[in-house]
């Protein structure tokens, strides 16, 4: 009994330790946002070669945020 209450005790402190990996900031200061310039491009030479595009996970590019100097 003493053995199942020390191991249950210690997973709970150990949990929370990796709960949080710290990129929550990252996170919340870095905007995705789709590439149009480069689906357009794409999708405009794929109409003059006859062929069909389906953008699964379409390009992105990082996007400053409000206040944010670096790009």
């Amino acid at each position: 009994m003493k053995r199942i209450m020390f191991c249950a005790a210690a997973v709970l402190m150990v949990l929370p330790g990796c709960a949080s990996n710290g990129n929550s900031r990252y996170a919340a200061e870095k905007k995705f946002v789709v590439d149009q310039d480069y689906v357009d491009a794409v999708n405009e030479a794929s109409r003059r070669n006859g062929v069909r595009v389906t953008w699964v996970n379409p390009p992105t590019r990082r996007a400053p945020v409000d206040g944010d100097t670096s790009n």
